[in-house]
């Protein structure tokens, strides 16, 4: 299995950094919504920089255990 384009890692590292600037500038009602989108922001963007493929969910925990598990 390849990984991905460089295209598709530089438009999730993007989309995660607009993410996040978007929840410092105009942050959403209700801390839990907020929590949400930080981690998915964070993970958009630690995804995107380790080239993984795939959920964006398992980004951050990947990087944390230094392993490769697959969100099915």
């Amino acid at each position: 299995m390849e990984g991905p384009l460089f295209f598709g890692r530089l438009l999730r590292i993007l989309s995660g950094l607009v993410l996040l600037a978007w929840l410092v500038i105009s942050p959403p009602s209700g801390f839990l919504l907020r929590g949400v989108l930080a981690f998915l922001g964070l993970s958009l963007v630690a995804g995107g920089i380790m080239a993984q493929p795939g959920c964006e969910i398992c980004a951050l925990p990947n990087l944390f255990l230094r392993r490769r598990m697959h969100c099915y």
